[in-house]
């Protein structure tokens, strides 16, 4: 696939196309007009500072619930890693992240599953659970898993996921890798770009979140991801097309708007009036 950077959602480097053709970068070598010189020049700053704009979140309107399973060994007592303290499941990044399609995360604890083989990388996606439907996803953090080096599989447009939470955890010198969570949620949103259980992969630019981990370029801090306010600098992204075939999944609930949270709201006071004035 070719490398289109610039493919991407809100991605633009350089002069957009159509002021190039209007104003060729040629034209600023032209000595003999000095007065079109300047104002070429004035164009092409214009262009750069429109074209490095930050890349914008969605309103939050559709959630995903994550039901979170922890597997431990058989007795329950040794359980994979959940995550940083004050930031279990890179909650943070996941959130950022997925505000890019107007979406947001909601990790809910199920319980734990205490199977000493699965903590220990010894089952592939199938032997934690089948593709789930209905609406939300069920991630399980275990040790390791079947594949050497691998941190995480999902499956493609259907809930069910699982995380090496050793791996994913100490990447970096212990920052962690941030973005495989979210990475993996993609797939289960339909981000999946071949066949398969887990899918493929979108190398078209090393920044899209959904690149294969071995071209992607991984953030180090919560700054570096997409949407981020400096530019060249925003990682995990998200294309147009990867957000309108995300917000489209079935796994995926709405939110109320805030004009309907505030009717519920005035509903309720109304039924506790009427119910207050009847047993008056």
């Amino acid at each position: 696939m070719p490398n289109s950077p610039c493919a991407a959602h809100a991605c633009r480097k350089g002069l957009p196309l159509r002021l190039a053709a209007v104003f060729p970068i040629r034209s600023l070598e032209n000595p003999m007009n000095p007065l079109r010189t300047r104002f070429a020049v004035l164009l092409s700053f214009l262009a750069l500072f429109m074209g490095t704009a930050p890349v914008a979140a969605l309103e939050i309107d559709r959630q995903l619930v994550v039901t979170v399973r922890t597997v431990c060994d058989n007795a329950g007592l040794n359980c994979a890693s959940q995550g940083p303290l004050g930031n279990l499941f890179f909650a943070a990044e996941g959130d950022k992240i997925w505000a890019q399609a107007g979406i947001d995360l909601l990790f809910v604890q199920g319980p734990n599953l205490n199977n000493t083989s699965l903590l220990n990388g010894q089952g592939s996606l199938g032997a934690f659970t089948a593709p789930l439907g209905g609406t939300g996803t069920t991630m399980f953090l275990t040790n390791s898993l079947s594949s050497a080096g691998l941190y995480g599989f999902a499956y493609g447009n259907a809930g069910g996921l699982a995380i090496n939470m050793s791996a994913v955890t100490s990447f970096n010198g212990g920052i962690g890798r941030l973005d495989t969570i979210a990475h993996e949620l993609g797939h289960n949103l339909g981000l999946y770009f071949g066949p398969g259980a887990s899918g493929g992969h979108d190398n078209g630019n090393a920044n899209f979140l959904m690149a294969s981990g071995g071209i992607r370029n991984i953030p180090s801090s919560l700054a570096q991801i997409c949407p981020d306010p400096t530019p060249g600098s925003c990682r995990s992204l998200l294309s147009d097309a990867h957000i309108a075939t995300a917000r489209a999944s079935s796994l995926l609930t709405p939110i109320p708007e805030p004009g309907t949270w505030a009717l519920m709201a005035m509903g309720g006071l109304l039924v506790g009036a009427a119910v207050r004035r009847r047993h008056a």
